[in-house]
Formats: C-alpha cells, sequence, structure tokens
C-alpha cells in the first residue's frame, strides 16, 4: 500500500515537473534597430529626394529590416525565433512619404529662416513667426497642419504593417524625432520634452 501511494504521489509531481520544464517565456521586443534605419531611410528620401536603398543579395524593398520575434526552445526560459522583416513600403506608407516630399522645400525654408523646428515627439512646431507677414503666417500654419498630418499617419502605418503594439507605438515617433535631430543642418532648431528650444 505505502508503495502504490508513493508511486500515485510521483504521477502528478513527475508531470508537473516536465510541464514546467516545458513553460518558455516569450518576449517580444520593440525592434529599435530596424525602426532606427527605417527612419533613417524615409528621412534621407523625404529630405533629400534619394530611394529607399535595397538590401544585397536580392532582399525584398518591401521588407527591409529585421527583428527577433518569439519561437520555441528548451535551453532556457526565453525562446527566439529566425528573424522577420519590417516592412517600410506599404501603398499607404509610400503615399504619405510621397505626400511629405513634396512639401519639404517649404519645410526647410521655414526651418532655415527659425521659424519652425522639430519636437520631441517628431512631430514640426512654430518656434517664432516674429516679423512674418500673413502670407507666410498662413503658409506656416498650413503646412505645419499637413505635415503633422502626415507623420501621424506615417508613425501608425509603421506601427500596424509590423503589428507593433498600441503600448509600443509612441517609440516610432520618438526615434524619427531623434534621427531628424542627427541628420539636421546646423543652425535648426529643436524643442525638448519640457519645452525649451535648442539649436544645432
Amino acid at each position: 500500500m505505502k508503495r502504490r501511494s508513493v508511486k500515485y504521489f510521483g504521477l502528478p509531481l513527475l508531470t508537473f515537473f516536465i510541464v514546467s520544464c516545458a513553460v518558455i517565456t516569450v518576449n517580444i521586443y520593440f525592434p529599435t534597430e530596424a525602426v532606427e534605419k527605417a527612419a533613417e531611410i524615409i528621412i534621407d528620401e523625404i529630405e533629400g529626394g534619394e530611394e529607399a536603398e535595397v538590401l544585397p543579395g536580392g532582399a525584398s524593398p518591401q521588407s527591409l529590416f529585421w527583428r527577433r520575434v518569439p519561437g520555441f526552445t528548451m535551453s532556457g526560459s526565453i525562446a527566439y525565433a529566425e528573424e522577420i522583416d519590417l516592412n517600410i513600403t506599404t501603398p499607404a506608407i509610400r503615399k504619405v512619404i510621397e505626400s511629405m516630399k513634396g512639401r519639404n522645400s517649404e519645410i526647410m525654408r521655414y526651418k532655415d529662416m527659425g521659424v519652425i523646428g522639430e519636437a520631441h515627439d517628431g512631430t514640426v512646431v512654430i518656434r517664432d513667426m516674429a516679423g512674418l507677414g500673413g502670407d507666410d503666417i498662413r503658409t506656416v500654419t498650413r503646412i505645419l497642419r499637413a505635415e503633422n498630418g502626415d507623420r501621424e499617419i506615417l508613425y501608425t502605418e509603421l506601427a500596424t504593417a509590423n503589428k507593433i503594439t498600441e503600448s509600443e507605438a509612441h517609440k516610432i515617433n520618438t526615434i524619427f524625432a531623434k534621427t531628424r535631430k542627427e541628420k539636421a543642418k546646423s543652425g535648426h532648431w529643436f524643442k525638448d520634452d519640457a519645452g525649451a528650444w535648442t539649436q544645432k
């Protein structure tokens, strides 16, 4: 009777041990490096008219970047799978990039004048319109509304196309803001999260 009790008691313990060993913690990491590369290519195209680059080896231009995704392994508690591509050329993304290219010369003109600058959240904002006439004020107001609308669409479409969660999507805005600052001309202005302006 004692041996039988041990047998039946030991079976659930063995099952629990096997299941515990097989449990895999799946971590999906925000693809920071891939989004940084996407930001570089997109901003270069908008501001310089360059075509998006294509990776060597015949990689599709519709999916240029890689990020880790969950998979299965018994070697530890965190599982990784093969890499998948980060898509930056859906029709919606291409459409908004073309729209932004169309007004880039106006954006740059007012940046050069110090009238507008880049904010930390990936938008473009008014810095100082003193001395502008009525036509210029109306133009600045119009292009900022259009530009920020397009930027919001771009960030949203990048998140949607690449299944980036809503809670993580704001990081795309921040990465684009950082990349624009790195690529900016000397003399352009940037507004930090405390509302302070600095000039590059």
